[in-house]
């Protein structure tokens, strides 16, 4: 290889999966330098989401007998696009493998994961507006000033961002939630995880609803870059809806239905770079009695459409934030090709490399969509009995670091 051009050699390396770059990583200070110089790690990353190379998938198994004990594995898409009986290999070096509780996979970004499991903690707890502000250490909890604050125990979200191909994951700080009375009443969360490219950085967005008499809600920002939290606007006189939300970010900009005092719908779009809002018009239904699931797919968003006739519909956001910005139809679903729908969205998770099928989750099964044919293929995944899928992403293999010094 030494007798190659620079150039040549360059090319190679950008064409190589993540595995080998490591391993020839490791055996010169040449290869070292790079192989981790950030120009290298954002061109070896153009170069495969181009190629639709280094594509898994990530499947989420929850085992109910082990109080709701879960697990993750990977399948390599080109071998789910082969057909056969798939055996999803387990991955041991997850950040929560060892937790007792399930894994929450929020979204995916670059190769990055963002997932989330929980933990009991003891918290500051301010009485005056019932707020947590924040864990204590178990070393200093007798330092404690208790005439202006208490303490009480709660489960808080654990929060990562994690490479599974280079193994490294970063637990975010702790983010209190700002509500006053916010323990006293229920709460729903989601966090949405994507690239803001106006600032170079990777993004988490947590939204949090609490249902009081007068339903109040906080959106927060996470950024890689500063490693640290920050409470952004909010969208007046509206709420979120967060059921029936999966990660829609796509364009820059996290995505979730909105209701007004009327409980009239709307689709929002909040900025990541500019955390600024925008309504986003609806596709022009069938009829009015559905309901919708949002999420993303190849960096569109799509909204999925279940109608109670029996039909569904999934949209795909074209030529997004331009000037001709419109909804397509991509996938229309007849009630005899599905099962009954009560207890689940159906949802796209990945293309085929040839852009001519796409992976649909429809409850706990997984199915090839023939765009041109318009037909249906199962597909056959072996896994324990006990073992039930409770999530499926698709994730490419990337040298993305998650160290803050080397973020975007």
């Amino acid at each position: 290889m030494s007798i190659l051009p620079n150039d040549v050699r360059y090319e190679i390396l950008l064409r190589l999966p993540v595995k080998s770059l490591l391993r020839l990583r490791a055996t010169c200070r040449f290869w070292l330098n790079i192989i981790s110089s950030p120009y290298f790690i954002k061109s070896h990353l153009k170069q495969s989401v181009k190629t639709k190379n280094n594509l898994n998938l990530i499947l989420s198994y929850v085992n109910p007998d082990r109080f709701d004990f879960s697990f993750l594995c990977r399948l390599d898409l080109d071998s789910v696009e082969g057909g056969g009986i798939l055996q999803p290999v387990e991955i041991n070096d997850n950040p929560f493998r060892y937790h007792r509780y399930k894994n929450l996979i929020w979204g995916t970004c670059d190769g990055l994961l963002c997932i989330s499991n929980t933990k009991q903690a003891i918290l500051l707890w301010n009485p005056s507006t019932m707020i947590a502000v924040g864990p204590v250490d178990h070393s200093n909890v007798h330092e404690i000033d208790k005439t202006i604050r208490s303490l009480y125990i709660n489960y808080i979200d654990i929060v990562v961002l994690w490479n599974p191909s280079t193994k490294k994951f970063k637990e975010l700080p702790f983010a209190s939630i700002e509500i006053e009375n916010e323990l006293r009443f229920h709460q729903n969360i989601t966090y949405g995880f994507g690239y803001d490219n106006t600032n170079d950085d990777y993004k988490v967005v947590r939204v949090v609803v609490v249902l009081d008499v007068v339903i109040n809600y906080e959106v927060k920002v996470y950024s890689l870059r500063s490693n640290s939290w920050h409470r952004a606007d909010k969208f007046p006189n509206q709420h979120p809806k967060l059921s029936g939300i999966g990660n829609p970010v796509a364009g820059g900009a996290m995505h979730w239905i909105s209701v007004d005092a009327d409980l009239k719908p709307s689709i929002l779009a909040f900025d990541l770079g500019l955390e600024t809002y925008r309504v986003i018009q609806d596709p022009v239904f069938r009829d009015l009695d559905f309901y919708v699931y949002l999420d993303s797919i190849g960096g569109c968003l799509y909204l999925t459409c279940h109608h109670y006739s029996g039909h569904v519909d999934i949209w795909l956001l074209k030529q997004y934030g331009e000037a001709n910005e419109s909804w397509s139809r991509l996938i229309t679903l007849a009630g005899e090709d599905i099962s009954d729908m009560s207890d689940y969205f159906v949802r796209c998770i990945a293309y085929s490399k040839n852009g001519k099928k796409v992976l649909l989750e429809m409850g706990f099964n997984l199915f090839w969509y023939n765009l041109e044919m318009g037909s249906l293929e199962d597909l056959m995944i072996t896994h324990s009995v006990e073992d039930s899928l409770e999530d499926i992403v698709c994730c490419l293999e990337s040298l993305v670091s998650v160290d803050v010094a080397e973020a975007g």
